[in-house]
């Protein structure tokens, strides 16, 4: 709870540009798979840049770019950008875990449990040929730095 409140007295004291914005999303994890802004650049996803005078958070999909909104100001377009972008756990999810055997996907779940980490299952079904599930599971913002032998364990080859 401290934590967050930490959190939340930096962002509303300091955030007024897109590279404080950038540096922030970094300091807090959250995934850039999905979200362009500064150096990071997602194939689609969402997108927070300067054109011209004008200051644009959109949503980029083959190709196209779809304005969310546009302001003059920087410092309104960033923290209406972070509150977007903090509204969905997604933004700040990471995949940890990988495989085809429900085994080890338990495994998974009972380590992380151990470590008091929340995590999220989300497996595909029929994702090949052989109409098997893989099995995966992901972690959301700073947990993630907890977890490089963890990854190195549990992300197999689909």
């Amino acid at each position: 709870r401290q934590r967050q409140m930490c959190i939340r007295d930096r962002v509303k004291n300091i955030m007024k540009t897109i590279a404080e914005l950038e540096k922030y999303l970094e300091e807090e994890c959250y995934s850039f798979y999905a979200i362009t802004i500064g150096k990071h650049m997602a194939p689609e996803g969402f997108v927070i840049k300067q054109d011209g005078q004008e200051y644009i958070y959109g949503y980029s999909e083959r190709g196209f770019l779809r304005t969310i909104k546009a302001s003059e100001s920087e410092e309104e377009l960033v923290n209406y950008a972070l509150k977007d972008l903090a509204s969905d756990k997604w933004n700040r999810a990471h995949l940890v875990a990988r495989m085809w055997s429900e085994y080890d996907a338990a495994e998974a779940e009972r380590e992380l449990s151990r470590m008091h980490i929340a995590f999220e299952r989300n497996d595909v079904h029929n994702c090949d040929t052989e109409h098997r599930r893989l099995c995966r599971i992901f972690v959301f913002g700073r947990d993630i730095l907890r977890l490089s032998d963890f990854k190195r364990k549990y992300i197999q080859d689909p």
